[in-house]
């Protein structure tokens, strides 16, 4: 790499050579430096070079009045020296990088610090002294007066060279968020930066300081329907909510952003801190001023910290109106309206129209949002309240508004009865299950006293008239309950109406509020009756019942329970007294079957019959031919059993359903007659076709 050397100065003869081609550099430098500082001063570099950043900006720029001017014009000092013109430009460096890097923030110049320190000489340069001023109609102003307050052309004119009436077009590339607008301090409440009603104001807020006489003074919001009295609170606290969020660092109304609230807690000042937003009119600026401050700059607040109605009304206005203080202190809101409106409700009643809106007001607070209450607005709270009453109990009620008194004056005067009370389980239900009357006590023990007084339920004089007893029973109560029952029914009786109470408790499987002779007989069937007889009953007891009520069990009526309902399916009855031999005892007696008078005068034979007694088998016929032959027992007495069909089935080996009579026939042409010589006589036959063919053959 050739190395820069200075010799050639101090040589004679290359000496001339040398400060010729060092001239030709500067001179080549400075034109290129030249025509750079040109280019980048022209409204095509601006608007279409590299300044994305101010796209809106330029937008704005081309639709105002001010877009034949060029941007150096304004944001450049007034005859700026080349120094400052350099200084500016090496300023332009830095914004440049923050472009083209996308760390740059929107809006650009948030705060109109531009406007707040430009000097009016600026605008001045251009509008002279000899220009006519033309106000909008409607407003009075001088010019002149503002001019010795040092308060220059662009603390109102802020937007004059970039009027945002168009919907903007950029993203801040860090937040995602759509570029927002700026103030307009031509609006009335900018001017209230400075202007007030109040005493020691910087300048007059009267009407007539900017206003003639002729001009409309309310706005077209205050002449809307409904404006007074909910429309102007409404509109009053929102200026209130929108000044709270501007001075607590939040975006307001006005559009105010949230850079000054983040400087300040870095300990910055905000009018000495240097941002790409100041970077059009920062060192080269300062130092062309020699370092000129606004002195308006620092104490004037943003637009946002105006509370839109103080632009008409002072601060006494409205409690001079209202007679108090206004809006309402918090602790005028949580404790000292209530005397107030114990004294002089008619105040409240102008604004909140408590009786002509059935006091929505009143109960949207007391019975709705602050108490977390459910509150319907389209019914009156005096008759929805008992349901909330039930559901939340009355300790809010007691601790927030009211006295005790107060709602037992209520009940005794309207004498209301709740629609819990006549339920039909309100006194009691079925069984063990509390009345709902006593769930309810236990809930919200406090709210049964407004009308039945203290000390419940036992030291409790209406309690106690109905119950008589200590409630709930105490656990011993258990052990002499039924001597109490004995003695004193009806006291058991005003509460446990139900007759099935004492059955519920006292026999198991028992279904809450059946009667239990209902259900008994199955439940006995299935258990047994062992459980009766050893805790409560004595035989004589289920008989007796049985035997008065003339009561069969249903399984009794039951096909087939006495006798066979077919050949092949035996009666009902052997086997259920099989499965449950006791419980055939309770209404037929004790002892087995053959020992049993029951059993033996309907059977007459041994029951069951003894091993043997129907022996099977050609020519065995066992005991019970015996029986038939001598006349110990007679066919009659087999067949309270035992139908024809059965004897068939075992002397005349078939499967058949029917008699035998009415099946033989087939069989005996096929066989002949031989095998029923086995057991019958000859005559035998001719006796049953000669005799009974009639019978027998129709059957």
């Amino acid at each position: 790499m050739a190395k820069i050397s200075l010799d050639g100065f101090k040589d004679p003869i290359r000496r001339p050579r040398f400060i010729i081609w060092t001239g030709v550099a500067v001179l080549m430098l400075a034109a290129v430096v030249i025509v750079a500082l040109g280019v980048t001063s022209t409204y095509w570099f601006c608007a279409e070079g590299c300044h994305k950043v101010q796209d809106d900006t330029i937008l704005a720029y081309d639709r105002s009045s001010h877009s034949e001017i060029s941007c150096m014009a304004c944001h450049m000092p007034v005859n700026a020296d080349p120094i400052t013109f350099v200084l500016h430009k090496a300023e332009a460096l830095g914004e440049l990088y923050l472009t083209a890097t996308n760390n740059f923030e929107l809006p650009l110049n948030g705060h109109s610090h531009v406007a707040l320190e430009m000097p009016e000489g600026q605008c001045t340069q251009c509008h002279s002294s000899n220009r006519k001023i033309t106000p909008s109609p409607g407003i009075i102003i001088d010019h002149e007066i503002h001019h010795e307050k040092e308060v220059s052309c662009t603390m109102c004119h802020n937007r004059v060279a970039h009027p945002e009436d168009f919907e903007l077009t950029l993203t801040d590339p860090k937040t995602g968020e759509p570029n927002r607008p700026h103030d307009d301090w031509m609006l009335m409440t900018a001017c209230f930066r400075c202007h007030s009603l109040e005493d020691g104001a910087e300048a007059p807020g009267r009407c007539a300081a900017c206003h003639p006489k002729d001009f409309e003074l309310k706005p077209d919001n205050h002449l809307v329907e409904g404006f007074f009295p909910r429309g102007h609170a409404d509109m009053a606290m929102d200026a209130i909510a929108s000044v709270e969020a501007a001075t607590s660092g939040e975006h307001g109304e006005e559009g105010e952003a949230e850079e000054e609230g983040e400087a300040e807690e870095e300990g910055e000042e905000e009018t000495g801190t240097e941002s790409q937003e100041d970077a059009s009119f920062g060192i080269a600026r300062a130092y062309a001023s020699g370092g000129a401050h606004n002195p308006w700059a620092d104490k004037i607040p943003a637009v946002a910290e105006v509370n839109y109605c103080s632009t008409c009304h002072p601060q006494t206005f409205c409690s001079n109106c209202h007679g108090m203080e206004m809006p309402h202190p918090e602790e005028f809101r949580t404790k000292t309206h209530r005397d107030l409106v114990a004294t002089a409700a008619d105040k409240c009643d102008y604004c909140h129209n408590t009786e002509e809106t059935n006091y929505l007001f009143c109960n949207d607070c007391h019975h709705g949002s602050a108490s977390n209450w459910e509150y319907d607005p389209a019914v009156a709270w005096q008759t929805q309240h008992a349901q909330t009453v039930v559901a939340n109990g009355i300790d809010l009620c007691l601790e927030a508004c009211h006295v005790q008194k107060f709602c037992l004056d209520c009940h005794t005067s309207l004498m209301p009865v709740p629609g819990s009370h006549r339920a039909a389980d309100w006194l009691r239900k079925p069984a063990d299950a509390l009345g709902v009357h006593a769930e309810a006590f236990k809930g919200q023990p406090s709210a049964c006293e407004i009308c039945h007084g203290p000390d419940m339920p036992n030291g409790n004089a209406f309690c106690r008239g109905c119950h008589q007893l200590d409630v709930p029973h105490p656990q011993e109560f258990k052990q002499f309950h039924s001597k109490t029952g004995k003695d004193s029914p009806a006291v058991c009786a005003n509460c446990h109406t139900y007759r099935e109470l004492c059955s519920d408790c006292h026999h198991t499987g028992a279904v809450d509020g059946t009667p239990w002779n209902n259900i008994h007989g199955g439940i006995v069937n299935e258990s047994g009756a062992a459980g009766c007889l050893e805790k409560c009953h004595k035989q004589e007891f289920c008989v007796n019942c049985h035997i008065s009520r003339n009561i069969v069990p249903a399984s009794h009526n039951a096909a087939g329970w006495t006798n066979r309902a077919a050949l092949s399916t035996p009666a009902l009855h052997p086997a259920a007294y099989t499965q449950a031999t006791d419980s055939c005892s309770y209404c037929h007696g004790g002892g087995t079957p053959a020992e049993n008078q029951f059993c033996t005068d309907c059977h007459v034979l041994e029951m069951p019959h003894p091993s043997g007694f129907g022996a099977k088998g050609k020519g065995n016929g066992g005991a019970h031919q015996a029986g038939l032959t001598d006349g110990s027992f007679t066919r009659p007495q087999c067949q309270n059993c035992h139908s024809q069909a059965f004897c068939d089935g075992c002397h005349h080996d078939y499967t058949g359903q029917q008699r035998w009579v009415n099946y033989h026939p087939a069989p005996v042409k096929e066989n002949g007659a031989q095998p029923c010589f086995d057991c019958h006589v000859e005559t035998t036959c001719s006796y049953c076709h000669v005799r009974l063919a009639s019978q027998y053959i129709n059957q």
